[in-house]
């Protein structure tokens, strides 16, 4: 919860569109993103779409979000979060699954190898590293902190005056799809402008309640399961 109330004190840090970026990625409608270059978006900036980046190399966390038939209803399916690191300039990419999901046996397909191809405006694919973000402990995610888990891992800093190492390919702890696209040369996550985030304050009890709903809603339907049957049998008498 408290990862939720600092990105919403970044938010003017990953508006659409920023000035002097030179880099515009567009999602598709089924596409959305989690994280941008190492900030976890607020509830309120997670449904957009588009995003301008700074030239060179960056890094998003998306995930497939689509209402999938069962039936005579409809069932919110949120894939896992994969890790995206790609290198452009002056580009406008797309960002999009690598096959239509449509019926429950697609869903069972994607969620054991999910995909995104990344096009620029000429048609070309433009090469990525794609590697599902590995969860932390606990049953609510804080995507910031698994990737920041993540890039240690890889030898990847993000932000600050310089960069340190390079992007492995395969994750010694991350499942990476059979057909992501991999870059010969070590992969160098550019510097991104200083953000000044202040601590909190405290929160009140009533928006206490306001941020473990957005909590919730960011989890998985197994995950809401699973906090649903804990919380039953912890609730107080």
């Amino acid at each position: 919860m408290k990862q939720i109330v600092k990105s919403v004190l970044v938010v003017g840090a990953l508006v659409p569109f920023v000035a002097n970026a030179e880099v515009n990625v567009t999602l598709h409608k089924d596409v959305e993103a989690v994280v941008v270059n190492g900030e976890e978006l607020p509830m309120t900036v997670m449904g957009k779409s588009q995003f301008s980046l700074e030239n060179g190399t960056n890094q998003l966390v998306i995930r497939l979000s689509k209402l999938i038939a069962t039936g005579s209803e409809y069932e919110k399916f949120k894939s896992d979060p994969l890790v995206v690191t790609f290198t452009s300039e002056d580009k406008d990419i797309m960002i999009e699954p690598t096959r239509q999901i449509m019926r429950e046996a697609q869903v069972k397909d994607f969620k054991q190898a999910p995909s995104f191809t990344l096009t620029d405006q000429s048609g070309k694919t433009v090469s990525s590293q794609q590697n599902v973000l590995p969860q932390g402990p606990g049953f609510l995610r804080d995507y910031e902190k698994e990737l920041a888990r993540f890039n240690e891992k890889q030898g990847v800093v993000l932000g600050g005056a310089a960069l340190t190492a390079s992007v492995v390919a395969n994750a010694a702890e991350a499942s990476v799809p059979s057909n992501v696209q991999k870059t010969s040369e070590p992969t160098v996550i550019a510097p991104q402008k200083q953000v000044s985030i202040q601590p909190a304050q405290g929160v009140s009890p009533e928006n206490s309640i306001i941020l473990m709903q957005a909590d919730f809603l960011r989890m998985s339907q197994e995950q809401q399961k699973q906090f649903l049957q804990w919380a039953v049998k912890n609730v107080r008498s």
